[in-house]
């Protein structure tokens, strides 16, 4: 097994020091082989595949009050985390938006209420005809390690806001539950 090699490293008892040795970077220690000491190794996983990928979801709310709007923003992270089979540990951020007319409290502060530690930011929904009433609508950005895309989560008869099709010709399909 060949040590780990870098400014603060002790070399390995009985190995000889070489200058190539210590100016060894995190980048040679790529090149090395995996050891049993390697988590990547060990679990068969590797460690340094995780993107960033977000994804959307909306949910319509019973009644303008801080515990409902706190009951739909609980049962619509965990709806998201669920379809994506993640953990809370796997979301990065939160960006919700909801509806002028939900004033009670917002999604951001019942998270933290619940004692989420998330950076979350929340705005008000825009106003266009049509739209629904009492929703709310979050993009979350999460770690993502797999191949396609997260699947989005619309609940309570919550919908896209945007068509299925962004274009003539498009060959986007619908959003999906």
């Amino acid at each position: 097994m060949r040590p780990q090699a870098g400014p603060h490293a002790a070399p390995a008892a009985g190995s000889p020091t070489t200058p190539a040795d210590s100016a060894a970077t995190p980048a040679d220690s790529a090149a090395l082989p995996a050891t049993a000491e390697d988590p990547a190794a060990v679990s068969g996983q590797d460690t340094r595949a995780v993107g960033l990928a977000a994804v959307r979801g909306a949910i319509a709310v019973d009644a303008d009050t801080a515990p409902a709007i706190a009951r739909a923003t609980h049962d619509l992270l965990t709806a998201l985390l669920t379809a994506n089979r993640l953990e809370r540990d796997d979301l990065v951020s939160l960006m919700f938006t909801q509806t002028p007319d939900l004033t009670a409290t917002n999604p951001a502060l019942a998270l933290h209420e619940a004692g989420w530690d998330l950076p979350a930011l929340c705005a008000q929904d825009a106003a266009f005809a049509g739209a629904p009433a009492r929703t709310l609508r979050v993009l979350a950005h999460l770690r993502w390690a797999r191949p396609g895309r997260p699947v989005p989560a619309y609940l309570a008869g919550a919908a896209p806001t945007r068509p299925a099709a962004s274009g003539p010709g498009s060959t986007r399909e619908p959003d999906k539950v």
